[in-house]
């Protein structure tokens, strides 16, 4: 098991529970992730963090809470595509600032983003919309998902990267929100991993046809999802 930094601040066992629509991981943890809290789900791709990520979202905005995604792996118009086919419609949600898309992803390319939100792939930028965003979007909870810190990590540098982690946990613990990060084990050596590990409050491991685990202060527990 990764072990937690000495000086993070744990997960309170009071926290309230937020569920998520996945059973998988709202029976890890009894109810629903703690909130507020900072979680990582680390998978390869194919793993299906995405799929996690899409039902969270339309959960949660259903139950009049708000969702900021922020996209460094695909274009935020992709992900509306995907929610459409899954037969939920998100542009009801944005009109009213309840969903917020934060484009990292066309500035990479030099593309100019069509999104109302948008940022470079620098540390500083994506902290600075991030924070605009969490203050201006409308709901009775917040969730900040970033899909993925895979390439924040590898555009911007592992220490770079793994600043901005540990700068957002504490923005966001600080602002009562949960964030999730998805982040692809496959592309960093282990002590990468263990660093980003560290910097959150908890990790999800999600292998294709194996069980969930998750990793926190109550150590390490398993549950089967054949299909997410």
């Amino acid at each position: 098991m990764i072990s937690m930094s000495e000086d993070k601040p744990s997960i309170p066992l009071e926290a309230e529970k937020l569920e998520t629509g996945v059973h998988e991981i709202d029976n890890i943890f009894k109810g629903g992730i703690p909130y507020p809290s900072s979680i990582l789900l680390l998978g390869v791709v194919g793993s299906g963090k995405t799929e996690i990520f899409l039902k969270l979202s339309r959960y949660r905005l259903e139950k009049g809470d708000s969702v900021i995604f922020v996209c460094t792996n695909n274009l935020p118009e992709n992900y509306r595509s995907m929610m459409k086919a899954k037969g939920f419609d998100p542009k009801p949600f944005e009109e009213r600032n309840s969903l917020i898309f934060i484009d990292s992803y066309a500035k990479k390319f030099g593309l100019e983003s069509k999104e109302k939100y948008s940022t470079s792939m620098i540390p500083y930028d994506i902290s600075i919309e991030i924070l605009k965003a969490i203050d201006e979007a409308k709901g009775n909870k917040k969730i900040i998902i970033i899909h993925n810190l895979t390439n924040i990590l590898d555009i911007c540098g592992v220490k770079e990267g793994l600043m901005l982690l540990r700068s957002l946990v504490a923005k966001t613990r600080e602002a009562k929100a949960t964030l999730l990060l998805s982040l692809n084990p496959q592309a960093f050596p282990p002590d990468v991993l263990a660093l980003a590990q560290e910097a959150v409050d908890g990790t999800i491991e999600l292998k294709v046809g194996e069980k969930i685990k998750y990793r926190g202060g109550g150590g390490v527990k398993n549950f089967h999802h054949p299909h997410i």
